[in-house]
């Protein structure tokens, strides 16, 4: 601190305390307040017992933090049914079908296959960036994660009857072995195509809106926005 600078808080500080119309108590905190102004790595505003306003960004953080400690998932869960057809006598033994348009008389191995899905919100995703509170600390937005496969699998029993194989000269003997591999290509044929969703109810979306919506407006926030990356 320059030589100035003393000489003018000795000044100010004289006056304070020549002020007879402040009270003993007024000018001690106003002193103890010009002091803090002056040293290095003093909060002011923590000395005076002022509490510092929240900013965005710390709203957004506390509103991330409640929706992981509330919840991790919304899901919902759904099964799956194809026929399985395998044909030994073409290049491209392989393929899926609906069992409602598969006709009798094609000539095939045709093996059942059951896929339960667990699909929906995994809120351990959601990320600050993805919440943006108003600056006037009114109305909040959130934006979840894209909805996605949770958990999976397809069935690993299989009653025999259910499997219909047609022997011809054309075709070879269909094992256990090539079951399994016609059973675990049609999973993952389901699995990672494009048709998942229609097979979703929409209500997993409208869930997935109104807990997180009720779970911030706890939080004292009345305008909620929530939208899904799709």
């Amino acid at each position: 601190m320059k030589k100035n600078q003393h000489t003018d808080i000795k000044a100010i500080l004289t006056n304070l305390l020549k002020d007879k119309k402040l009270s003993s108590n007024t000018a001690v905190v106003l002193i103890c307040a010009l002091v803090c102004l002056v040293v290095d790595h003093v909060d002011i505003n923590k000395f005076l017992g002022i509490k510092e306003q929240p900013t965005a960004e710390m709203m957004a953080a506390d509103i991330v933090g409640l929706i992981k400690n509330e919840a991790d998932l919304v899901t919902t869960e759904v099964t799956i049914q194809k026929l399985a057809l395998y044909d030994s006598s073409k290049s491209e033994r392989f393929s899926i079908t609906d069992p409602n348009t598969w006709k009798f008389g094609e000539r095939k191995c045709i093996i059942p296959v059951e896929v339960k899905v667990k699909y929906g919100y995994d809120l351990q995703q959601l990320s600050v960036e993805d919440v943006k509170v108003a600056d006037d600390s009114t109305a909040v937005y959130v934006m979840l994660p894209k909805p996605k496969v949770i958990d999976s699998g397809y069935n690993l029993y299989i009653d025999k009857k259910s499997v219909v194989s047609i022997a011809t000269g054309l075709r070879t003997a269909v094992g256990h072995e090539t079951e399994e591999e016609i059973r675990k290509k049609a999973y993952d044929q389901i699995i990672n195509g494009n048709e998942i969703e229609k097979y979703i109810d929409t209500d997993i979306e409208k869930n997935a809106r109104m807990l997180i919506s009720s779970l911030i407006k706890s939080l004292g926030y009345k305008d909620v926005t929530v939208v899904t990356k799709n």
